[in-house]
């Protein structure tokens, strides 16, 4: 992957396609009982790269659905990167094993700093540490916990690891189309270089996004599977903003 990439998501909860609001397991809404077959579909119109989230794995704290994961990176050509409950070494290697390209730390990176420096080891650039934050402070355990360390604190200490990229949610925004949290984004970025997530309402918050320096892509889920914009359009957004 090169330049600023668009992922759509594919959130896995109980082998199907979902996606929560702001986290909470509680406002979960279908969309596709085959995720498979949406990987293809998201593939077939242009998808650059896939994300993956095991919401189960994120809610237990282990992967869960890495058979699923197996069968969504055999199913097509695209990177697929893939978060959701991985806190060793181990379960980094399980998910890369499963033929995930690129895999997600986010609590265990947060809380483990030797963790996150094996993971650095282990994986190299196909590390990205996830950075979630409620109002500039990182949260943890599938959003659940607050950390108490404020966002861009982290992410000095993150790029001084040598971690490639980081994954940033603003979970206020995420699944409600509140728009790209385009300031913070922008900020962390100029620290390390950031895949923005949550809140992508339109094309124009892709290309708002796709011309902030250090911004190397962006995670876009509700606003794709509610129909208010096309992948189509979001790529093309994303290679003219």
């Amino acid at each position: 992957m090169s330049g600023f990439t668009v992922f759509p998501a594919i959130d896995l909860l109980e082998g199907r396609c979902v996606r929560l609001v702001q986290g909470d397991f509680g406002r979960s809404k279908e969309y596709d009982a085959d995720p498979v077959a949406r990987a293809r579909e998201w593939e077939r119109r242009g998808a650059a790269a896939i994300h993956v989230v095991d919401l189960d794995g994120a809610k237990e704290g282990r992967p869960v659905q890495t058979d699923l994961v197996g069968r969504i990176a055999r199913a097509v050509d695209v990177p697929v990167q893939v978060g959701g409950g991985i806190r060793s070494i181990d379960d980094l290697a399980e998910l890369r094993g499963a033929g995930a390209s690129r895999v997600v730390l986010g609590t265990a990176a947060v809380e483990d700093r030797d963790l996150r420096l094996r993971a650095v080891e282990e994986a190299g650039p196909a590390l990205v540490v996830a950075l979630d934050a409620r109002g500039g402070v990182v949260a943890t355990h599938g959003w659940q916990r607050s950390s108490g360390v404020p966002l861009l604190e982290l992410a000095e200490e993150i790029s001084d690891d040598g971690v490639a990229s980081v994954l940033y949610t603003d979970v206020a925004r995420d699944g409600v189309g509140a728009g790209a949290a385009l300031e913070d984004t922008a900020a962390l970025a100029r620290v390390v270089p950031t895949i923005a997530s949550g809140g992508v309402r339109d094309a124009g918050d892709v290309a708002a996004l796709s011309t902030l320096e250090g911004v190397v892509g962006v995670v876009v889920g509700t606003a794709l599977y509610e129909g208010r914009v096309s992948l189509e359009e979001l790529i093309r957004a994303a290679k003219t903003g």
